[in-house]
């Protein structure tokens, strides 16, 4: 167990960073499920940092489905089994949540190529109709197994070639970061998708229902950045929502 006043470190905010660690500790087994994690009066004086600052971080995780949040009592480590689970409220990347769920994470592309944006991409990114998108078409993977696949167009106006390159070899939100880029919000739609047209090669999946999460992502100042279709396989890849009265 770590001992006490340990200070935090990393990017972010404290509380981005406390959540990541408590996160880390939760995967790792610190916790078993059904167990009560230490107290927030002990994490505040554990991580130097306040009990507003800790009750904020322990709701993040609550929102992601790993923690269960009882008033009176404290917060404790949920079952939530073994699949990939993310809390829907939350902006991530998905290859970074699959490797902080102790999964393995991998991409394959079937097609990455520089067009011009069609009517649909040059809606949602607000850019003209023939501007430059890297249009994308990705299987995203769990230790082998396909968990996602998705469709993706990004905004590469102004974009230096180096990063454009990186965008094509693994995370787009990793690339982006790299130029200073940082999704910020995203606007998404969900629908339930039964279709044999989504998908492809030898691992795609027998079954034919997906989740499907229609997104824009925005930047700090609110531009689009990334249109994506990412058609998540029923069973592999979990969302949950945290409703209160």
């Amino acid at each position: 167990m770590p001992k006490r006043s340990t200070p935090l470190g990393g990017q972010g905010t404290l509380t981005q960073r406390l959540r990541d660690v408590l996160r880390t500790r939760i995967l790792s087994g610190d916790w078993r499920p059904g167990e009560r994690i230490s107290s927030e009066t002990d994490l505040s004086e554990q991580y130097r940092v306040s009990r507003v600052t800790v009750r904020t971080a322990l709701k993040s995780l609550e929102s992601q489905g790993l923690l269960d949040i009882r008033h009176g009592s404290g917060a404790y480590v949920s079952n939530f089994g073994s699949s990939i689970r993310a809390g829907l409220q939350e902006l991530r990347s998905i290859t970074e949540t699959i490797r902080e769920l102790g999964f393995e994470p991998g991409m394959k592309f079937k097609s990455l190529q520089q067009v011009g944006a069609n009517s649909e991409q040059a809606a949602h990114l607000n850019i003209e109709e023939g501007a430059p998108v890297l249009a994308m078409e990705r299987a995203i993977l769990a230790d082998g197994e396909i968990v996602a696949y998705s469709y993706d167009a990004v905004a590469i106006a102004g974009l230096p070639s180096s990063v454009v390159q990186a965008i094509g070899k693994g995370s787009v939100f990793a690339a982006l970061a790299k130029f200073g880029v940082y999704p910020a919000r995203a606007f998404a739609e969900i629908h339930a998708i039964n279709s044999t047209e989504i998908g492809w090669g030898s691992k795609r999946p027998s079954g034919a229902l997906y989740l499907l999460l229609d997104q824009v992502h925005f930047d700090r100042d609110g531009n689009p950045l990334m249109h994506s279709k990412t058609y998540f396989v029923e069973g592999r890849f979990q969302f949950v929502i945290l409703r209160t009265s």
